[in-house]
């Protein structure tokens, strides 16, 4: 695409992002009604497709980068999803109705259990950023492995989690709203009544596809713009890429807070930081040589905003703090002061 003219390059680019919410949409109520159909709800591989159908943009962008060696945007769009998908929860604070904030709403100890997830997943991955990259299998960081095994272990312990009754208390005037399995039971999404499973899940498959094409076009576009524009692959893949890959978390997101479903909003974005990390393997695997080690000091600084930002909201949901300003909780407004100065100091 590098011989496209600008114009068209941005026209590209934006129809990506488009195709990318569009089938963001119809991939979530597919995987709704695939997972009430086969009845996975809240059990482990409920968890495992919602982690991967969500982050299809970043495991397509990722491919991409890989094959023509970006390693920079590799690092900037998986690192950098992390503090954008935890900007996502001001968004559904914002959105939240009544006089009290999301954090008070849906807050529960076993939020803060799934923020702590993220973070010890997070965490994992910069020290593969400090670690030697003279040691793989096949092709794979050591790191890239410890990543996916606490995803899994990690998935493991939350479902068993879910069912301890003091883990799940709110507060007495919350609206946590219902839970994956509470609400997929009821809806099964009106949008396939009436439809087979062969139908469902060519329309799983189909939304699949366009997003991993539109996630291809999205990074050779997106990198070609950005050494047009001047500005840093990994600094463009770390906001504006990853903030297009995150559409189908954030569009399923908004869905959830507007209905009252305020607990699964938080859940389902914490899922999909929890497995970003996860994609290190493979792009482990398409590059042959671990790809984390790689990163610069900027990297671990950008993955360490994240963990604060993680911490911040995980805190506030063992909390539940009442304030709200300007339809935002405390903890909203301080995790985008943090994330703006932040990237200030950093870039």
């Amino acid at each position: 695409m590098g011989n496209l003219s600008l114009p068209i390059l941005i026209i590209i680019f934006l129809l990506s992002a488009v195709v990318i919410w569009l089938a963001g949409v119809s991939l979530a109520k597919a995987t709704d009604t695939i997972d009430t159909r086969f009845r996975l709800g809240d059990a482990l591989g409920g968890l495992i497709l919602l982690g991967i159908a969500g982050s299809l943009p970043e495991i397509a962008v990722v491919t991409s980068a890989a094959i023509k060696g970006h390693y920079e945007v590799i690092i900037g769009n998986l690192i950098g999803s992390v503090s954008i998908k935890t900007l996502a929860l001001i968004l559904f604070d914002f959105l939240a109705k009544g006089k009290k904030p999301l954090s008070y709403l849906a807050g529960s100890t076993i939020l803060a259990m799934e923020g702590l997830l993220s973070i010890i997943i997070v965490a994992i991955a910069i020290f593969g950023i400090k670690a030697t990259p003279n040691v793989s299998f096949a092709g794979i960081s050591p790191t890239s492995l410890m990543i996916g095994l606490a995803w899994i272990l990690g998935l493991f312990v939350i479902d068993r989690l879910r069912l301890i009754k003091k883990l799940n208390l709110t507060a007495e005037d919350a609206l946590p709203g219902r839970k994956h399995h509470e609400r997929r039971a009821v809806e099964n999404h009106a949008f396939f009544k009436g439809k087979t499973t062969s139908h469902v899940i060519l329309i799983f498959a189909l939304a699949c596809l366009a997003t991993l094409v539109a996630g291809f076009a999205l990074e050779e576009t997106g990198t070609t713009l950005a050494g047009a524009w001047g500005i840093s692959a990994g600094l463009f893949a770390a906001t504006i890429l990853s903030l297009i890959t995150a559409f189908p978390e954030i569009s399923a997101g908004i869905e959830s807070v507007i209905i009252g479903d305020h607990q699964l909003s938080i859940s389902d974005i914490f899922g999909g930081i929890a497995f970003v990390p996860v994609i290190f393997i493979l792009a482990d695997l398409i590059s042959k040589e671990p790809i984390l080690p790689y990163a610069t000091d900027k990297d671990a600084l950008l993955a360490i905003l994240g963990i604060v930002m993680v911490a911040i909201f995980s805190i506030s949901f063992i909390l539940k703090p009442k304030i709200r300003i300007m339809r935002l909780g405390v903890d909203s407004i301080m995790v985008f002061v943090i994330y703006i100065v932040g990237l200030i100091l950093i870039f």
